[in-house]
């Protein structure tokens, strides 16, 4: 009997564009906060990590650095779209919403500083997946 496992939105997201692209490997980048500046965590999130375990995927890591958080300075670029010169009062009013996004857990280290620019630093894993075809098929 087959086994179907039970994948997120995320995941099933993620392993159709991997099937799609099948012949390469696909570059993705992903942060995660900085808990100990001289430790980096091990694994990789766990929506990526359940697919690596379930063999859907493969991965290979090509990089990892610690800088200021790209997804921040995105949002922020972002929110400052339509604004001639950003305030702190700007950079407040788009902190409160980015820490409202966040929700609970880990990703709660992950919050901007209190002065306009300051980002977070966090650790910039980049890897390359690719789809694993199954054998028994």
């Amino acid at each position: 009997m087959v086994h179907i496992p039970n994948l997120t939105q995320q995941q099933l997201e993620l392993l159709r564009i991997a099937k799609k692209h099948s012949v390469e490997e696909l570059q993705l980048s992903y942060e995660f906060p900085v808990v100990d500046s001289s430790e980096l965590r091990n694994g990789h999130p766990p929506f990526i990590q359940e697919l690596i375990d379930l063999h859907l995927i493969q991965v290979r890591e090509v990089e990892t650095s610690m800088l200021a958080s790209a997804f921040q300075q995105s949002s922020w670029a972002e929110f400052c779209e339509d604004l001639d010169y950003p305030t702190q009062a700007d950079w407040d009013r788009w902190r409160k919403r980015f820490i409202a996004q966040l929700g609970e857990g880990i990703e709660q280290l992950m919050t901007p500083g209190k002065e306009l620019g300051q980002f977070t630093k966090v650790w910039i894993r980049e890897i390359r997946l690719q789809a694993v075809q199954p054998s028994n098929l």
